[in-house]
């Protein structure tokens, strides 16, 4: 990844980004014990940590930010309110978990907070709504080894149905939307996605069939096609 948090991070923090430069790629990271004894010495120590954390994670989080809110810029904020987050509650991590699982519920937890806030307008040309795995699992569907040019021409508007409606999907109902990728492409569980919106597993469970029926009315063209391909 090309750039870090910031140029400035947790209280006035400094990171080099030539540094990241060179060292993001290869980071080993931080051993959760040494993370654990840097906090309670705090300073330099913490300061410390927090750069490894960003060489070694900023690539995997910002991905994730930029899938969930699908702006650069956004996604950047959001990478680097969780490493404030971190440090603000680095206290509360036990060594229960690896450092990457327990800081990706961290931003996940920040990205819903932005996605309940009022949304802004984004051009629908800014929004390629399909990641790439999402992309080769479409292309896919009901393909055979030597597909007829009707099939690769079914298929292709079969994919550009789901981009279409998967894009709205995000633009108009962000929240519903991923957690349905929590769901699809993340595999997290019920109780995962009850603790990241603090709601029961039962009321979670819910809230996931609402996701389901929103997506299926998105996905509208998309499954008429599949369904056609599957009868022909």
């Amino acid at each position: 990844m090309w750039i870090c948090v910031s140029e400035t991070g947790v209280q006035g923090l400094s990171y080099d980004v030539k540094e990241c430069f060179s060292t993001q790629k290869g980071g080993t990271g931080v051993d959760k014990a040494l993370f654990m004894r840097a906090c309670r010495e705090g300073g330099a120590a913490i300061e410390r940590a927090l750069r490894e954390l960003d060489r070694s994670f900023f690539a995997v989080l910002y991905r994730g930010g930029l899938r969930t809110l699908r702006d650069p810029d956004a996604a950047r904020d959001l990478v680097q309110d969780t490493f404030i987050k971190v440090w603000q509650r680095c206290a509360t991590f036990r060594g229960d978990s690896e450092l990457l699982p327990w800081i990706k519920t961290i931003l996940r937890h920040a990205a819903i907070e932005r996605l309940r806030q009022p949304a802004r307008e984004v051009p629908m040309e800014d929004h390629d709504g399909l990641t790439p795995d999402a992309a080769q699992r479409i292309a896919e569907i009901s393909m055979e080894r030597n597909p007829t040019p009707d099939q690769i021409a079914g298929q292709r508007e079969q994919a550009e149905h789901f981009r279409q409606g998967w894009a709205r999907f995000q633009q108009e109902d962000p929240l519903h939307a991923n957690v349905m990728a929590w769901v699809v492409e993340d595999g997290l569980s019920i109780e995962d996605i009850a603790q990241l919106l603090e709601r029961t597993p039962g009321a979670t469970r819910e809230f996931v069939s609402q996701c389901r029926k929103r997506a299926r009315v998105y996905l509208a063209g998309w499954y008429r096609i599949a369904f056609e391909q599957g009868e022909s």
